[in-house]
């Protein structure tokens, strides 16, 4: 069951994107549209939010995909590649984990969602930390999604931990 998308849901998951990056916030509204002309029953819901979540995710995992094919350096390559590794697993727990709660997602209505952010993996790392931080908040107290909520802050260590990795291959390239 894919839900509706409302314009209250917009603005709680927008909420973190600076004015800049505009064609994010573009894209969401995409898939809002999406969502509302493929399933115009739903007027109200409450999990929308999971579904944009698991899109987002899917585009930070193809943009760190990205970056590791064209990694510059060794340090980068292996880095990233192990970074995706955790990053794909984490996504398939978390999309398996939110169609246990909210019903099974239907693959046809995905849209993808380009990330407005560079190239530089701190850059983007930071900016996963933060999408993952707000979605962590959304279901802070509600117990349906515990497991999700642990899933979600093992994640958050493994991006500090990637943080500091890519500081160290940044340190190693200059």
């Amino acid at each position: 069951m894919i839900p509706v998308l409302d314009k209250n849901s917009i603005r709680v998951i927008t909420q973190a994107i600076e004015p800049e990056h505009a064609e994010y916030v573009a894209g969401i509204k995409d898939i809002m549209n999406d969502v509302a002309t493929n399933y115009p029953e739903f007027e109200e819901n409450d999990c929308c939010e999971d579904i944009i979540y698991v899109i987002k995710i899917m585009a930070f995992a193809d943009k760190f995909r990205a970056l590791h094919w064209a990694a510059k350096t060794m340090d980068y390559h292996k880095t990233l590649d192990d970074f995706c590794e955790e990053l794909e697993e984490y996504k398939d727990e978390i999309a398996e984990n939110i169609q246990s709660i909210i019903g099974q997602f239907d693959s046809s209505k995905f849209t993808k969602l380009e990330l407005p952010v560079g190239d530089n993996p701190l850059d983007i790392i930071n900016e996963l930390k933060i999408c993952v931080a707000n979605w962590f908040n959304l279901h802070i107290e509600d117990m349906e999604y515990e497991g999700c909520r642990n899933a979600t802050s093992d994640f958050i260590q493994t991006i500090h931990k990637y943080v500091y990795l890519f500081r160290l291959c940044k340190l190693n390239q200059a």
